[in-house]
C-alpha cells in the first residue's frame, strides 16, 4: 500500500521540477536581456542580478538531479534522498545534501547583497566602489563563507549516529518504505534522551546566524528606503527617479516573496523539533517552494523594470522577424523549384 507521504513527496518533486524549468526559462531570459539587451548602465547590479540567477539555477539543478526530502518527526528534522546520483557512495551523497543547502544559503546572501547595493546606489553612492574591480571579490567571499557555514551545519552537525538511526528507522520505513541504513540521511536531532543534543544546537545556531544576518540586511535596507526614498528622489533627474522607483517596487516584492517562500519555512522547520510535539509531517511541502523563488524573482524584475519589458518586446520582434524571413526564403525557394522561374512571392507575414 502506497503511503500518503510518498504520494505527497511525488507531487512535491513534480513541483520542484516545475520550479527548475521555470527558473531555467525565466532566469535565462533575464540573464539574456541583462547581458545583451539592456543599454542603460545599471552598474554592478547587472553582475549581481546575473550571479543571483546563476546560483539559483545551480540550486534548482541540484534539486532536479538529486531531490532531497525533508521530514519532521517529533524531535527531529530529517534530510534524505532515495534518488542515487552517478552511483556515488552514501557518504558522498550525504555531503551533496549539505552542499545543496550551502548553495541555497548563497542565494539568500546574494539577495541581501542586492538590497545593500540598491540602498547605497540611492543614499551613499561613494560606497558603490566596493562593488567594482577586485572589491567585488568581497561579496563572492561573503557568499562562500555563509554558504560554507550552512553546508557545514547540515553535513557535520546533523550527521546521524546509531541512536539517531534507530530513532528514525521505523518512521522512515513506515512513511517512505526506505531503510535508513541504505539511503543518504542527515537529521537535526533536538534532544538526546532528556537533554538537548549539542551538535544539533550548534548547527541550528549557525544556520540561524546566516539567516538572520541576510534577513536583517534585507529588512533594514527595505525599511530605510521606504522611509527616505521620497525625499531623496526629489534630488535626482526624472529618468533616475523613474528607474529607482521601479527597482524599489521590485525590491518590495523581493522582500515579501523570500519571507514567504524562504525564511519562514526555514525557521519553522528548524525550530519546530524543539517544541517536542508528537507529530509526523512531510516538510518537503515547504522545501519544494525553494526552487521556484529564482523564477519569481526574475518575473518580478522583468515586470517592474520597464527597461526589461521594452527589451523583451524587441527580442520577440527580432525573433519573429528572423523566423518570418526564414519562412519567406523557404517559400521562395520552393516556388522557384516548382515553377522553374517564378521570382516573386507576395503575401503578408
Amino acid at each position: 500500500m502506497t503511503s500518503i507521504f510518498l504520494t505527497i513527496t511525488e507531487y512535491c518533486m513534480i513541483f520542484g521540477k516545475i520550479g527548475f524549468l521555470s527558473s531555467a526559462i525565466f532566469g535565462g531570459i533575464l540573464v539574456l536581456l541583462t547581458v545583451f539587451c539592456i543599454k542603460r548602465q545599471f552598474g554592478s547590479y547587472k553582475k549581481l542580478s546575473v550571479n543571483f540567477q546563476v546560483v539559483g539555477f545551480i540550486f534548482a539543478l541540484i534539486e532536479f538531479l538529486f531531490p532531497v526530502i525533508l521530514h519532521t518527526y517529533n524531535r527531529s528534522l530529517a534530510y534524505f534522498s532515495h534518488s542515487p546520483v552517478f552511483q556515488l557512495s552514501k557518504f558522498s551523497l550525504e555531503l551533496l545534501i549539505g552542499i545543496s543547502t550551502g548553495v541555497f544559503a548563497a542565494t539568500l546572501c546574494l539577495l541581501a547583497i542586492q538590497f545593500l547595493y540598491r540602498y547605497w546606489a540611492v543614499f551613499d553612492t561613494s560606497k558603490l566602489v566596493y562593488f567594482e574591480g577586485w572589491y567585488y571579490l568581497i561579496w563572492i567571499l561573503y557568499m562562500f563563507v555563509f554558504g560554507f557555514f550552512w553546508a557545514f551545519s547540515v553535513s557535520y552537525c546533523f550527521s546521524l549516529d546509531e541512536a539517531g538511526k534507530q530513532y528514525l528507522a521505523e518512521e522512515i520505513y513506515s512513511k517512505y518504505h526506505e531503510n535508513v541504513s541504505d539511503i543518504p540521511i542527515l537529521s537535526l536531532m533536538s534532544y538526546e534522551g532528556n537533554s538537548v543534543k549539542w551538535e544539533s544546537i550548534y548547527g541550528v545556531l549557525l544556520i540561524t546566524l546566516v539567516s538572520v544576518v541576510q534577513y536583517s540586511v534585507i529588512c533594514v535596507c527595505a525599511f530605510k528606503m521606504y522611509r527616505e526614498m521620497s525625499e531623496k528622489l526629489l534630488k535626482l533627474s526624472p529618468s533616475h527617479q523613474r528607474i529607482h522607483n521601479q527597482f524599489y517596487k521590485a525590491l518590495l516584492i523581493q522582500t515579501f516573496a523570500p519571507s514567504t517562500f524562504l525564511f519562514t519555512p526555514v525557521f519553522f522547520m528548524l525550530f519546530i523539533p524543539y517544541a517536542d510535539l508528537h507529530f509526523s509531517f512531510p516538510s518537503v511541502i515547504f522545501a519544494s517552494g525553494f526552487t521556484v523563488y529564482p523564477a519569481i524573482d526574475s518575473i518580478c524584475i522583468m515586470l517592474c523594470v520597464s527597461e526589461y519589458g521594452k527589451c523583451f518586446k524587441k527580442l520577440l520582434s527580432s525573433v519573429k522577424s528572423k523566423f518570418g524571413c526564414a519562412e519567406v526564403t523557404s517559400l521562395y525557394s520552393t516556388t522557384q523549384e516548382g515553377s522553374g522561374g517564378f521570382h516573386r512571392v507576395t503575401g503578408t507575414i
